[in-house]
């Protein structure tokens, strides 16, 4: 039986493809079901879990927004503008502040 590594969704070539392609450039990444409601979150690789200092079952099915990563100067515009975003097709970009498990 293959190995799951935190995934939360059915097997999927596409994902497994995507997953591959950026895990190889050490890059810190999250996947989410844009079908649901919350855009839950189905995947997120080591590097995300070391950066944020959460590990991947904590992580696993919350919205992509990160909201668990927002602080006390996480600024509320920016977080509209990012849900915004994920709301729409268009491209955005979005500087917010984010915090770790231990801020």
């Amino acid at each position: 039986m293959p190995v799951r590594r935190g995934h939360v969704a059915p097997q999927n070539t596409f994902l497994h493809t995507i997953i591959r392609k950026f895990e190889g450039r050490n890059r810190k990444f999250i996947i989410a079901n844009a079908r649901v409601e919350n855009c839950a979150i189905i995947f997120c690789n080591d590097a995300f879990c070391g950066m944020c200092g959460y590990t991947r079952a904590e992580v696993m099915q919350k919205p992509c927004t990160c909201s668990f990563l927002y602080g006390p100067h996480t600024k509320r515009p920016a977080v509209a503008q990012m849900a915004k975003a994920l709301l729409g097709s268009k491209e955005r970009k979005v500087d917010i502040s984010l915090y770790t498990k231990d801020d």
